[in-house]
């Protein structure tokens, strides 16, 4: 049974640029580790047909939509990112159409929820780990409002779990609601990451768990065999002074007769029980390893989400030191036709490789 995972994150103005970058991927050198390149060509965004500057599209969503006569604060979260996905395995059993209409539907269903004018993007991400969308929209009320409190209250989140589920169940996908009041809600996406980090490792120690009690039974049923041929072994015989035959006690007899018809006498079946605790030994190392690699894993991810942190600030700070540079120097036209130059060299060059991978 797979769930719908729905983790919204509110973004203010300065932290707007650095969600563009990751979610149009213009970084070359990432340092998410997920991320594989490669694929990152088989990445869509249903709203807008090209990379656009996000910043830039809020001022003209809220200029648009923004009602209040009075001004914004500079705190004010001006974008909200819905993600939306769920565990890997379901998306395996999806096939490649299968999957876009998944998030297509759910863009439609967003669309309607926050308004179409709101929206900022949409992209699919099909170069990590596990498909997922990220919806970006700015939460502006019916009546005007600039709030995200107001678009993603408590209320308003659990009404998200519940309705998109059903919502994707009637355009015939099997998936659940998912947890109601989730955590996930409120972390950013590094730090969502290394929970669902860990919710692998708990659910690869209940199958631990679970392949460690099979040993433990095996064993014991292992040991009880040995135990009665062990028994058997000293079961006293005696010749018989007529011909060749031999004699034993009765009691003896009908032992044999019961582990004959147990099958234990069958050598086979020993060997077939060896095998398998020999098995489930190598199973119970893999697992201890697996459960070891996963705690590391979630180490490093802890450590690079904290210097990932560090490196915004650093860059945030650089971009404004530059940003004054070009200002002071008249160059922010040139810099804008060299960026916006470059930008239409890798889109050609994006098409190109997408046409190659068609064909």
């Amino acid at each position: 049974m797979s769930y719908l995972i729905c983790h919204v994150q509110k973004f203010k103005a300065n932290d707007v640029k650095g969600t563009q970058i990751h979610n149009q991927r213009e970084s070359v050198n990432s340092k998410n580790k997920d991320i594989n390149e490669d694929r990152t060509i088989l990445n869509y965004d249903l709203h807008n047909e090209k990379h656009i500057n996000y910043n830039h599209k809020i001022k003209e969503i809220i200029k648009d939509g923004y009602s209040v006569n009075k001004g914004i604060r500079k705190d004010a979260v001006v974008m909200t990112s819905t993600l939306i996905t769920s565990d890997n395995e379901y998306f395996k059993k999806l096939h490649h159409e299968d999957q876009e209409k998944f998030f297509k539907h759910t863009y439609e269903f967003l669309k309607d929820k926050y308004g179409e004018k709101n929206i900022v993007s949409a992209i699919v991400h099909l170069d990590e780990t596990t498909p997922h969308m990220h919806l970006c929209s700015v939460p502006l009320t019916k009546d005007g409002r600039l709030s995200a409190k107001i678009i993603f209250n408590r209320k308003a989140l659990l009404q998200l779990q519940s309705e998109l589920p059903m919502y994707l169940q009637d355009k015939g996908f099997d998936i659940q609601r998912g947890e109601v009041g989730s955590k996930k809600t409120h972390l950013d996406t590094q730090t969502f990451k290394l929970k669902t980090k860990q919710e692998e490792l708990e659910k690869n120690k209940i199958e631990f768990d679970k392949a460690d009690n099979e040993l433990k039974i095996k064993s014991k049923a292992l040991e009880s065999l040995t135990s009665n041929i062990s028994n058997l072994e000293q079961t006293s015989v005696k010749k018989s002074f007529i011909g060749s035959k031999i004699t034993l006690q009765e009691v003896d007899y009908n032992k044999i007769i019961k582990l004959a018809k147990k099958g234990v006498l069958n050598e086979k079946s020993l060997n077939d029980l060896k095998r398998v605790n020999l098995s489930l030994e190598r199973d119970n190392l893999n697992y201890h390893q697996m459960s070891e690699e996963h705690w590391d894993k979630y180490d490093n991810l802890n450590r690079k989400y904290k210097k990932l942190n560090s490196n915004v600030k650093d860059l945030i700070k650089e971009n404004e030191i530059m940003t004054n540079v070009l200002e002071k120097n008249n160059l922010i036209p040139e810099f804008k036709q060299d960026l916006k130059n470059e930008k239409e060299i890798e889109r050609i060059s994006r098409r190109k490789k997408r046409q190659d991978l068609e064909l």
